[in-house]
């Protein structure tokens, strides 16, 4: 089976520290309008619905998404971690109660957040990802190169300078071992079980740090 992990973009989008924004989609070309095709402009910032953060979103000397090869994008060994969390709640080490592969190369975290997508408190009041997770990770798991959460940021509005340090201790092409991309605002509103392969597709436009994605999962 095959299934979207990603939110289709729209007309009216939640965001970080709003409860919703609006992407411009204006139609240029109309058939009923007597054209004889079909165009649109379309107008979001890069870290509107589902996106991937990459080094570049707080490194001058980090990697840009259209920096990646294609092979980057495939995840052939994912692992989901069913976790509940609170508004603004911080995930920390002690959080993940399950032992992490050493194979894994993207780790999922599922919290139940996205039935409160659109809500004032998906936007406002997310759970965030504490900075040493991020060190921890990056130190102990080489082959981890992405992880993705199903609320709207790494980073807690509640706590917004402990979320700038998280994206740098994930992102920071300096730090010890590799940056881990940041897979933000993922759907994971369905049974996550029997994941067996994850495939990012972000928009490759040259110049920008980070993009929308599309995501999809393969589960067996």
């Amino acid at each position: 089976m095959i299934r979207y992990l990603s939110y289709k973009l729209s007309s009216l989008l939640p965001v970080y520290g709003l409860r919703e924004e609006k992407m411009e989609l204006r139609q240029i070309n109309s058939i009923n309008k007597g054209d004889v095709y079909e165009t649109f402009y379309i107008g979001l910032q890069n870290h509107w619905g589902t996106h991937v953060d990459c080094p570049a979103h707080f490194f001058v000397d980090g990697m840009r998404v259209a920096d990646y090869e294609a092979e980057f994008w495939l995840f052939r060994k994912p692992q989901v971690f069913s976790i509940n969390l609170e508004p603004g709640q911080i995930v920390c080490r002690k959080d993940l109660t399950e032992a992490i592969n050493p194979e894994t190369d993207l780790l999922l975290l599922q919290s139940g957040w996205s039935k409160l997508r659109g809500t004032e408190i998906y936007s406002l009041q997310n759970p965030g990802i504490d900075p040493l997770l991020g060190v921890w990770l990056r130190e102990e798991y080489p082959l981890l190169r992405a992880i993705g959460f199903d609320w709207i940021s790494l980073s807690s509005y509640k706590h917004r300078e402990l979320g700038r340090d998280a994206h740098r201790s994930f992102l920071n092409p300096q730090g010890k071992g590799h940056p881990i991309l940041i897979i933000e605002d993922m759907d994971m509103s369905e049974d996550m079980q029997n994941l067996r392969e994850v495939l990012v597709l972000p928009l490759r436009i040259e110049g920008i740090d980070s993009a929308p994605c599309t995501v999809i999962g393969v589960f067996e």
